[in-house]
């Protein structure tokens, strides 16, 4: 394998990177991902070989296509490089907006302005360190993927780009590229033998005598708690229940729980937290709300198993609707001794917990026009979260309230099921392919090279792509998926797709500070030498 010095500079393709905008979500992004394309076909090899470069395309919503580009080597054995395109907005960045995505008149800003940050006015002074939006998270991983695309020659090991969009919000596009992974392996004989995603590394270690080799990222699951009541005016409270009673009772003894933390490899979680906590109601009456609603962030790692978050929220669910019960016939005692209401007017509440996927099958069961009902309720939906008029989330607790209503429940209940995004855990020690062969004596490497030390970092202290690359046990996170309160057509985690194709994944990327605020920056060193060469290094052992 040889290397030599492409046409284009690491640090002019991060200026071109960042100085396009690439808000996630929006059309934006296409504009970035033609760019990236454009790119790639300045390559000689590419302009020479257009049918191993791309863009694919499986119907996203705003056809955001993920971007591809295959060096073949002498040998099938593969490096994945992945990589996302998409950045936060940059409203955070008030009135330097129009400087967001030019660093260099970005950074003369910067050091014009008060700066009661000293961290900040050093980096800003010492020239290191390159300022706007995307640059850390994530335009200089690309930009050093693309370098390494260009500069590689004469390869033993094959060298696959891949840039996807919309990592910030779901990961549409790391799903959609599973399918490109799938067929560019049957169409170009590959083996795929290790995935290395550029992302930047903010946790931990930002000095500049040490780099991160991340083995695994956290799994997410969001849980929906959905809350039914019974309707009732509020001159008329002891007619029926609040479901926003339920649901602050569920959310109480949800937020900060610690018996729900995940631990492996001596990391941990951090303990669940409420999101969303909200009445269903459109418009203000004087009703209670009949239905109430609260999104779970729980997360974990491989050890765990998301199934028992789940089932957490269900036992803590049946205490919550009890003790909501129990408020009500409480304050009906007092009532009824103090003459404001008669006992014949009690209501004898029988609450129930339900899981999503039971409350489907109870549906499905006694509705005979069920087909009808949820054929349409999915078009619905689908083309409501195409259009961009709701989010996947939103979607998902329509949906559920949508089978509540069909099951015509009198009584209080709780339905719980999972709505988008879910994120697997992964670390490479539970994949059965050895990494450890192209990873040994690169500490002694980098620090002979460029006097850095090399750390092997258990977890990434968050969600990430590499999630969607191997999967250990299809079956069980099948049996989960069955949990989601959407239709596959609308989401869905090809899990028995990603476990055929079972990439070891690391995440190895140079130091970022502020990442999504207005300080957002990267280290140039690593940006323009040592994160290039240790990949290198790594394509050279493949």
């Amino acid at each position: 394998m040889c290397f030599y010095y492409p046409m284009r500079t690491i640090r002019e393709m991060l200026y071109e990177l960042v100085s396009i905008r690439s808000d996630t979500g929006t059309a934006l992004e296409c504009a970035m991902a033609d760019r990236i394309y454009a790119l790639i076909r300045e390559i000689p090899y590419f302009a020479e070989h257009p049918e191993r470069c791309g863009l694919y395309d499986q119907g996203d919503f705003l056809h955001r296509p993920v971007v591809w580009a295959l060096r073949e080597g002498r040998s099938p054995r593969t490096l994945v490089l992945n990589g996302h395109y998409d950045a936060v907005e940059i409203s955070t960045y008030g009135n330097l907006k129009g400087l967001a995505l030019s660093p260099d008149r970005l950074r003369e800003a910067l050091l014009d302005g008060p700066l009661d940050d000293e961290e900040l006015r050093s980096d800003l002074e010492g020239g290191s360190w390159c300022f706007g939006r995307g640059t850390a998270d994530m335009k200089a991983g690309l930009a050093i993927n693309l370098h390494l695309l260009a500069a590689s020659a004469d390869l033993d090991a094959s060298l696959l780009f891949t840039a996807v969009p919309d990592e910030e919000n779901v990961s549409a596009g790391m799903l959609q590229a599973i399918d490109l992974l799938g067929d560019l392996r049957r169409r170009f004989s590959l083996e795929y033998r290790l995935a290395i995603v550029t992302e930047p590394r903010i946790d931990g270690v930002l000095s500049r005598d040490a780099i991160h080799i991340i083995h695994g990222s956290m799994g997410k699951v969001l849980p929906v708690v959905l809350a039914k009541g019974v309707l009732t005016h509020s001159a008329e409270l002891m007619n029926g229940l609040n479901s926003t009673l339920i649901v602050a009772e569920i959310a109480r003894e949800v937020e900060l729980r610690t018996d729900l933390l995940s631990e492996d490899e001596g990391v941990f979680t951090q303990p669940p937290t409420i999101l969303l906590l909200r009445d269903l109601k459109n418009t203000y009456d004087v009703s209670v709300p009949e239905y109430s609603v609260a999104c779970v962030n729980a997360l974990f790692l491989r050890s765990g198993e998301p199934a028992a978050i789940v089932q957490k929220l269900v036992d803590v669910s049946r205490i919550a609707l009890e003790r909501s019960i129990a408020a009500y016939g409480r304050a009906f005692d007092v009532m009824a001794a103090r003459g404001f209401v008669k006992e014949t007017g009690r209501r004898r509440f029988e609450g129930e917990v339900i899981l999503m996927k039971d409350l489907e099958s109870r549906v499905r069961e006694s509705s005979r026009d069920y087909d009808a009902f949820k054929a349409e309720l999915d078009a619905h939906l689908l083309e409501e979260v195409r259009s961009g008029a709701i989010t996947l989330q939103t979607a998902s607790i329509l949906y559920m309230k949508a089978f509540l209503e069909k099951a015509a429940i009198a009584n209080p209940a709780v339905v719980i099921g999972v709505a988008p995004p879910y994120y697997p855990a992964v670390n490479t020690k539970y994949v059965a392919k050895d990494v450890e062969y192209c990873l040994s004596g690169l500490s002694d490497y980098m620090g002979k090279r460029h006097c850095v030390e090399v750390v092997h970092v258990p977890y990434f202290g968050g969600m990430a792509d590499t999630s969607y690359l191997s999967c250990p046990s299809p079956e069980a996170d099948r049996a989960f998926l069955d949990n989601l309160t959407l239709p596959k057509a609308i989401y869905d985690v090809p899990v028995e797709k990603i476990a055929a194709l079972d990439i070891p994944t690391l995440m190895i990327g140079p130091a970022g500070k502020y990442i999504h605020q207005a300080g957002e920056r990267v280290y140039l060193p690593d940006v323009e030498s040592r994160i290039p060469d240790l990949l290198a290094e790594i394509l050279r052992r493949l």
